[in-house]
């Protein structure tokens, strides 16, 4: 957390300098580092030619962007920047491009190809409570904005300490103001966390944590087994009196024959389930069939539709990009044929309970704009989904959970996460993640079940961030390319007048 404040003004401070290209190849090859040992959970698929080439690809898709960062930036900086030629102002204006360059490129991972925005940089800060609550008024990006501008504006303060080693307040310039709105920032959050109001409605919720080793979901053969696995467990939940019963994603296929096992457990209970499920639909007039990675409702009184089919799909894990044009791309991935994408957000009615329930599907909680997107101004919960046991035993269940924090944040909404093999938890509206499955124990991993007495509602109401969406982040790309499309304007004009 605390190295993320150092990262970008270091980077650029070793980086200046360089020929353009040789910058990009510099950065690139320090951003794929980062990715390659962050993103090392991959290489825990049981695939393993998938697997390889999932964790090569997303790793150097991801160092793209950091490094087109650096390369943009870093060219500007040039050596008579290192002799204090540029003046407090134009430093400062430096420093809020860089960070509205990063958010703006941020912008554009979060939506380009369908979207991978996992570990932004302002995600590094989720334990910082007081700072992450300005991502109920910009996203998350609003915490990566203050922290390249601050990382910046420390690596100008300390050149201006080299430069002027008689004067020991050289360096306030360059990090008063942005330590001033760190500070208005944090002082605000300390505010909104005191203030959180006491819930009006409360639902205590046990969620199912089967731990299903991914090759086993692979086998058709095992499903009787699976589901009696979780129905085992469902059993034992149920048995604390729980207001609701949550499975995660794909942990048993319901088929016609087990149907009946599902729905007189909910009957006879009398609690209603939210569970995952493949959700089969043929289309009238053709032979065409359509499956999708759903969540469903289920009551005493029977299924609530329409349930919700999952909208962001994990490319070879649930669908196969150009498999008609490239069917070489089936050995890629161990499934058998695509999902097809979901068009719209559901929201769930749970009898007797006012307020409305999000679903989402494993790494649904990882996009912002995605989130919001699923929140209206009667949802007073968020529940995800997700089946992390693609992964092993590793780091990529706290990486997941850690990008779920700002969802509850930006949306004010509590979030509770039921997953195969952990984290399993539930995140307050302030993005705390108040307690999880293998709190006491240790292990995350393991089988079983918990049940968590939850907050309903919108403690705050609706957030800017929900209600107005990424206003923050457009500006900064708005910014980004007027900037740069001056800049290079200029350029082009120079080096007109040179050949005249």
């Amino acid at each position: 957390m605390g190295l993320a404040w150092l990262v970008p003004g270091a980077w650029l401070a070793a980086l200046a300098g360089e020929l353009r290209w040789r910058l990009f190849g510099l950065a690139f090859i320090a951003a794929l580092v980062f990715r390659l040992v962050s993103l090392r959970f991959l290489l825990a698929m049981p695939h393993t030619v998938g697997a390889v080439a999932g964790w090569l690809t997303l790793s150097m898709y991801s160092a793209l962007y950091p490094a087109i960062w650096a390369w943009l930036c870093g060219g500007w900086l040039k050596v008579g920047l290192f002799k204090l030629k540029w003046a407090w102002f134009h430093r400062l204006g430096f420093g809020l491009f860089a960070a509205a360059t990063w958010v703006a490129l941020e912008m554009v991972q979060a939506r380009l190809l369908g979207g991978y925005p996992w570990n932004f940089l302002g995600v590094s800060q989720f334990e910082c409570l007081p700072l992450i609550q300005i991502a109920s008024l910009t996203g998350v990006y609003g915490v990566s904005f203050i922290v390249v501008w601050s990382s910046v504006s420390l690596m100008f303060a300390v050149l201006q300490i080299r430069s002027s080693p008689a004067n020991p307040w050289s360096w306030s310039a360059d990090l008063g103001l942005p330590l001033l709105v760190l500070g208005l920032v944090c002082s605000w959050g300390v505010f909104r966390v005191v203030r959180l109001p006491a819930p009006v409605n409360k639902m205590t919720i046990s969620l199912i944590q089967p731990s299903i080793p991914q090759r086993l979901i692979w086998q058709g053969e095992t499903g009787d087994d699976r589901l009696s696995k979780v129905l085992d467990l469902s059993r034992l939940a149920l048995a604390t009196k729980p207001d609701m019963l949550v499975w995660p994603e794909a942990c048993a296929p319901i088929t016609t024959e087990r149907w009946p096992l599902v729905f007189e457990m909910v009957k006879s209970s009398g609690v209603p389930l939210i569970f995952g499920a493949d959700d089969v639909e043929r289309i009238s007039g053709s032979e065409e069939v359509r499956f999708y990675n759903s969540a469903v409702l289920l009551t005493p009184d029977g299924l609530r539709l329409p349930s919700y089919r999952k909208r962001r799909l994990v490319m070879f894990g649930e669908y196969i990009p150009f498999e008609k044009a490239l069917p070489i791309m089936k050995y890629l991935s161990p499934i058998g044929g695509s999902f097809t994408a979901g068009v719209e957000p559901v929201q769930f009615e749970v009898p007797g309970v006012t307020e409305k329930i999000a679903p989402l599907i494993c790494f649904e909680d990882a996009f912002p704009q995605g989130g919001r997107e699923h929140v209206s101004i009667k949802t007073g919960l968020i529940v995800n989904l997700t089946n992390d046991g693609w992964f092993g035993e590793g780091v990529e269940q706290w990486q997941h959970a850690a990008n779920a924090v700002f969802r509850a944040v930006e949306n004010g909404v509590p979030l509770v996460r039921c997953a195969n093999n952990g984290l399993t938890c539930w995140i307050d509206s302030l993005g705390r993640v108040r307690r999880y499955y293998g709190q006491e124990t240790g292990d995350i991993y393991g089988a079983g079940f918990v049940s968590f007495e939850v907050p309903l509602g919108q403690a705050f109401g609706q957030t800017a961030y929900n209600n107005m969406g990424d206003v923050f982040g457009w500006t900064c790309f708005i910014l980004f390319i007027s900037v740069t499309a001056i800049r290079f304007m200029k350029r082009g004009l120079h080096t007109g007048r040179e050949i005249g």
